[in-house]
């Protein structure tokens, strides 16, 4: 078996949903009034942030909805990251103003995972707080009409069946999942990227590198997924830095736009194990704790989760090769896998991004703490046993985490990593 072959199984049942309508293209965001009207609704509740609004990324939609002659109300008190405080205000908000039969969510992914349940809590009864678990769908009822227009190209959240929450608690990261979460209508327009800033590029477009690669090797991941995967992670390799370093390149800009949304849909498959596998589980943990926004947490833990997989997964691995560029001739599958990490670290750096703990400050007395809450409690979450790899135990968790503090791997290549 060479590097680019692996045995899928097709032993499994398999029963999926995806988003029912996608609409993709320039401009497409004139067209949302239509698309309200087409569905007979007459008020919508506009879910946004601040600085969409500010940028004026709006404008387009405001005006085809009104043109159509559908009432609207704006709502923004939105902050960058999906905390239960912002959520619980805005399912608040649409409840007192319970005319609104429809949700348009535009914005990056904290306001499309607002939308959702916005939506969904407009006709299901108690607090979100009930409906935070993963692994059970508690939504009965259907939610009002969503329409969701990403403003960053990362998340995927436009197409994906999830909401993910910051626990005010123990600032980590959970999540509701059900179908009853997924758009009506995902309308992506890529000029609306165009002003997101350097730095929201680059993280969010790592975002979604992790999202298609972690999909990729999923102890489950078969045809279906791999081949939006395979697609997306090079649409995103060939096109972020381009996106990063010249933000007004369209052309790059709609490659990482339908590089994002196949990722959203590549997340959304039961197969894929949620918002994705280890690096997710890790960077969903420590990002919001040590403030880490998600982009570059999850994009940090990628070549460290890679790294770490190979013993379980090289083939899988090594088929990568292709989509960074990485040479190789003649050489082992394990070794052409172990070249991998590295081309990642090389990305974040061209990025100007973090590449270890030690760039977030995260505090080295931690390492063995975190460690162990991954292994004891929070690889339940993710089901990691059953999407993972590589099997997780204390002391590989250990090493793991000290590795991605130092900037080591555990296997070499040709940064001179080991």
């Amino acid at each position: 078996m060479n590097h680019t072959e692996y045995r899928y199984r097709y032993d499994m049942d398999l029963r999926f949903d995806q988003v029912k309508r996608i609409i993709f293209g320039k401009n497409m965001s004139k067209t949302v009034g239509k698309e309200l009207s087409g569905i007979e609704k007459k008020n919508v509740l506009i879910v946004t942030d601040p600085n969409v609004h500010k940028f004026g990324l709006l404008n387009e939609a405001v005006e085809s909805i009104s043109s159509s002659g559908i009432r609207y109300e704006i709502y923004e008190d939105i902050s960058n990251e999906p905390t239960m405080e912002n959520i619980v205000k805005a399912v608040s908000f649409a409840r007192e103003n319970s005319e609104f039969d429809s949700v348009l969510g535009i914005g990056g992914g904290s306001v499309l995972d607002t939308s959702k349940m916005v939506a969904s809590m407009i006709t299901n009864p108690g607090e979100p707080k009930d409906y935070l678990t993963p692994v059970e769908d508690r939504f009965k009822n259907p939610g009002v009409p969503k329409i969701l227009i990403p403003t960053t190209g990362g998340t995927g959240s436009e197409v994906s069946n999830m909401s993910v929450v910051i626990e005010k608690d123990t600032m980590y990261k959970t999540w509701a999942a059900s179908s009853n979460l997924l758009a009506d209508t995902a309308l992506v327009d890529p000029v609306l990227n165009l002003s997101a800033p350097p730095r929201t590029t680059a993280a969010s477009g790592m975002d979604a590198l992790a999202h298609n690669i972690e999909g990729l090797i999923s102890k489950e991941a078969n045809a279906i997924s791999d081949g939006m995967a395979t697609k997306a992670a090079t649409l995103i390799s060939n096109n972020l830095r381009t996106a990063y370093n010249d933000p007004g390149n369209i052309e790059a800009r709609s490659s990482m736009s339908m590089g994002a949304m196949l990722g959203g849909m590549v997340i959304t498959y039961p197969w894929v194990a949620g918002p994705s596998i280890l690096g997710h589980c890790l960077g969903e943990a420590f990002g919001p704790k040590y403030g880490a926004i998600h982009g570059v947490a999850v994009g940090l833990s990628l070549p460290y989760i890679l790294d770490f997989n190979i013993s379980a997964a090289y083939n899988k691995i090594s088929s990568l090769a292709r989509i960074f560029g990485v040479k190789h001739k003649g050489e082992s599958p394990r070794t052409v896998a172990a070249k991998i990490p590295s081309a990642i670290i090389t990305l974040l750096e061209d990025l100007e991004m973090p590449t270890t703990l030690k760039d977030i400050n995260f505090p080295k007395g931690d390492i063995e703490k975190f460690a162990n809450y991954i292994f004891e409690s929070r690889q339940k979450l993710y089901d990691l046993p059953r999407f993972n790899p590589r099997r997780l135990t204390k002391e590989n968790s250990i090493r793991l985490i000290t590795n991605m503090f130092d900037g080591t791997f555990e296997n070499y290549n040709d940064s001179g990593r080991k």
